[in-house]
């Protein structure tokens, strides 16, 4: 836990207030963060090869619709609340900042925070402007604190609303299930699920968003989920370096990506 504490030492900003929004009569709506993949990550990112340090984040944040203007929506998060275990104890995580979705041709997202470890400094991290990995209002995002640099401390935003009062209802909840185990060595094992039939194609993409490895193009019926395995290995079957990764799944008039890490 020190070692958290010494490299991303965030007292909330809320900036409904700078910005000059009435917060009383704007949508809220309360999400709950997903463990797994909800975490602060502190480790090598990219082409570093290094051990990366998970730490679950359990906890909750708001978000508050304040505008459109006609290409993105934009949102204020408000009292991101997080602490490292699931059970009583102090807060580890707290903070606020802004997240936007839309875009003129494929949906991106962006989220900034301000947040404050343990007590700490203020920090803000930033995902940076990065395709849409989730249907929304489910949110997944990864905010670091130096641009994914090679060392770096990344924390993953991964929410569903408890209450769905004024955000706009999602045209879908299905898509990747889940990574297990996450991070991996050796094999990953991908699990992806729709409810509705229809042709999934199922890949794998680095941080700069090249194609890594195609895992292949599946017809499903819908009634069971589809259960696929990485090994690790690019298309020309060369072992992938160690890193972060995004496993994509795409259907006609979608997709969804879940951020995987791999260890060796």
């Amino acid at each position: 836990m020190n070692r958290v504490r010494s490299l991303i030492p965030v007292a909330g900003v809320i900036l409904t207030a700078s910005l000059g929004i009435n917060a009383s009569v704007a949508a809220t709506t309360q999400y709950s963060l997903s463990v797994p993949p909800s975490a602060l990550e502190v480790g090598c990112f990219g082409p570093c090869d290094c051990a990366v340090n998970l730490n679950p984040t359990y906890g909750s944040f708001d978000l508050t619709f304040l505008r459109s203007d006609g290409l993105y929506s934009y949102y204020a998060v408000e009292r991101y609340i997080a602490s490292f275990n699931n059970g009583p104890g102090a807060v580890s995580i707290v903070g606020s900042g802004q997240y936007k979705i839309g875009g003129e041709v494929a949906l991106t997202q962006q989220m900034t925070l301000d947040v404050q470890v343990w007590g700490g400094p203020v920090q803000h991290l930033d995902s940076g402007v990065v395709p849409v990995n989730a249907s929304f209002p489910k949110i997944h995002v990864a905010c670091a604190l130096h641009g994914f640099a090679c060392h770096d401390s990344v924390l993953v935003v991964d929410g569903a609303p408890i209450g769905t009062a004024g955000v706009p209802p999602s045209g879908h909840l299905s898509g990747i299930a889940g990574v297990q185990p996450n991070p991996f060595r050796g094999t990953a094992t991908i699990l992806v699920d729709r409810t509705q039939p229809g042709r999934v194609e199922v890949a794998v993409f680095d941080l700069h968003g090249t194609l890594v490895r195609r895992l292949g193009s599946f017809l499903l019926s819908g009634a069971e989920p589809l259960s696929l395995q990485w090994d690790g290995r690019r298309d020309d079957g060369q072992k992938a370096k160690a890193g972060v990764y995004w496993v994509r799944a795409t259907w006609p008039g979608g997709s969804e990506g879940r951020r995987l890490i791999k260890l060796e």
